[in-house]
C-alpha cells in the first residue's frame, strides 16, 4: 500500500472514532436533558399535589376551627378559658393577659404556664404582663389607683389572685375582706366590660397557717369565706390553693417540700406545681366566659355582686326583765255558820243504883275538947305558922 494511501486510511480512521465519540456525547447529554426534564416534570407534579393537600389540610383546619369557634359561642357560659383565648385571637388576633394582685412580679409558674399553651395552641401572639401588689390588703386596693393603673394595659383576660393573706395581717373581718374583693372585681367590670377576669386563691403559705390574728382567723379563713360565697355567682374561680393541698395529700409529700425556709413563698418545686396546677384549670377547667368578648351574639347584663352579699346581722341580745304581777286583792267571803241545836240523851235513873255519899268533914268533939289543950296548941302552931 502506498503512504498516500496509508494516510488517507488513517484519516479516515480518526474522523470515523471522533464521530463515533461526538454521537456518543451527543446521546448521552440529550438522554441526561431528557431525564433532567423529566424530573423536573416530575418535581412540578409532586409540588402540585403536594400543594393541593396543603390546600385541602388548611381547608380541613379552618373548617374544624370555624365548627370549634361556632361551638364556642354556643356554649360558652360553660367552657374552659383556653377556648376563650381562642376565641379572642381569632377574632382580634391578639389577646393580653394580665396577672393582678398578690402574684409576684413575671411569676415563673405564670409565665411557665403561658408558655405551655402558646406550644400546643394558636396562640401566637400572646402577651402577658403583672401588676404586682402582694403586701397590699383588699381595703388599701380600694383606696389606691391599683386597678385604673391596670385598666390602662388593656387586658383581655385578667387572672386576679385575692389578697387575703394581707387581710389577715390587716385583721379585718370576714365580711369585709370578702366585700372588697368583690368592690374591686365589680370596679374592674365596670371599667373593662369585655374583659374576662378569673379569681384566682393564693398559694399555700406554711407559716401563716394557724397564726392567727386578734379574730382567731388567718389566711384559710378569708380564702375559703370567699370561695363559699363565690358557689353562688357566675364568676369564674380557680381554687388553686384546695388544689394544691389536694394534690400533695395524692403524692404523700408535705408542704414544707414545696415553701422556702421561711414557709413564706413557694420554692422551686412548689412554683412548678403551682404553674402545673394553674396550666390544668386553663384547659380543663369549667366556667362561665359570658363576662368577656362577645363578637356574635347580645351579651347579658351584669349585676354587680358586692351590694347582693347578704351581710350576717350579729345576733341582738334582748334581756328580758321578769314581770312583776300585780297581786288583785280578794276581799275574803265570810259565811254564817248554822247554827245546830245540841242534842241530849235522856237516861233515866236506875233506884238499885246507890247514890254516892258526901265527904265527911266534921270534928270529933274529942279533938275540941280534949285534954291537954292540943287543939289549942295546933291552932295555935297553925296561926304561929
Amino acid at each position: 500500500m502506498k503512504k498516500r494511501e496509508i494516510v488517507l486510511v488513517s484519516i479516515m480512521g480518526i474522523l470515523t472514532i471522533a464521530i463515533v465519540l461526538f454521537g456518543y456525547k451527543y446521546a448521552a447529554a440529550k438522554k441526561e436533558a431528557l431525564l433532567n426534564e423529566g424530573e423536573k416534570q416530575t418535581e412540578t407534579v409532586a409540588e402540585t399535589a403536594s400543594s393541593q393537600e396543603s390546600i385541602v389540610a388548611e381547608s380541613d383546619t379552618s373548617e374544624a376551627y370555624a365548627q370549634f369557634l361556632a361551638a364556642f359561642a354556643e356554649n360558652r357560659n360553660s367552657a374552659p378559658v383556653i377556648d376563650y383565648l381562642q376565641y379572642v385571637h381569632h377574632h382580634t388576633k391578639e389577646v393580653n393577659v394580665v396577672f393582678f394582685g398578690d402574684v409576684a412580679a413575671d411569676a415563673a409558674w405564670a409565665k411557665s404556664a403561658i408558655a405551655g399553651i402558646q406550644t400546643d395552641f394558636p396562640l401566637e401572639n400572646l402577651s402577658t404582663s403583672f401588676f404586682s401588689y402582694p403586701s397590699d390588703s383588699s381595703s388599701v386596693y380600694l383606696s389606691s389607683q391599683y386597678v385604673q393603673e391596670m385598666v390602662a394595659s388593656n387586658p383581655d383576660v385578667i387572672f386576679y389572685t385575692i389578697p387575703t393573706k394581707t387581710d389577715q395581717v390587716v385583721d379585718i373581718s370576714l365580711v369585709d375582706s370578702t366585700q372588697n374583693i368583690y368592690k374591686i372585681y365589680d370596679e374592674i367590670r365596670a371599667a373593662l366590660p369585655n374583659t374576662l377576669i378569673v379569681l384566682v386563691t393564693p398559694p399555700p403559705a406554711e407559716s401563716k397557717m394557724a397564726d392567727w390574728n386578734s379574730r382567731s382567723l388567718d389566711y384559710r379563713n378569708y380564702t375559703n369565706n370567699l370561695v363559699e360565697e363565690n358557689a353562688a355567682f357566675t364568676v369564674p374561680l380557680y381554687d388553686l390553693h384546695a388544689d394544691f393541698l389536694a394534690e400533695l395529700t395524692n403524692r404523700s409529700e408535705t408542704l414544707a417540700n414545696y415553701m422556702d425556709a421561711a414557709g413564706l413563698e413557694l420554692n422551686e418545686a412548689g412554683q412548678q406545681l403551682y404553674g402545673e396546677l394553674f396550666a390544668n384549670s386553663l384547659r380543663t377547667k369549667i366556667v362561665d366566659t359570658t363576662a368577656g368578648l362577645y363578637v356574635e351574639g347580645e351579651k347579658p347584663a351584669y349585676t354587680p355582686i358586692a351590694p347582693s352579699l347578704v351581710v350576717p346581722v350579729a345576733p341582738v341580745t334582748v334581756i328580758e326583765e321578769p314581770v312583776i304581777e300585780e297581786e288583785v286583792y280578794e276581799a275574803p267571803v265570810y259565811q254564817v255558820p248554822t247554827y245546830v241545836a245540841p242534842t241530849y240523851d235522856y237516861v233515866e235513873p236506875n233506884p238499885t243504883t246507890p247514890l254516892p255519899s258526901a265527904p265527911d268533914n266534921s270534928i270529933s268533939s274529942e279533938n275540941i275538947n280534949g285534954t291537954g289543950g292540943n287543939a289549942d296548941q295546933e291552932i295555935d302552931g297553925g296561926l304561929s305558922e
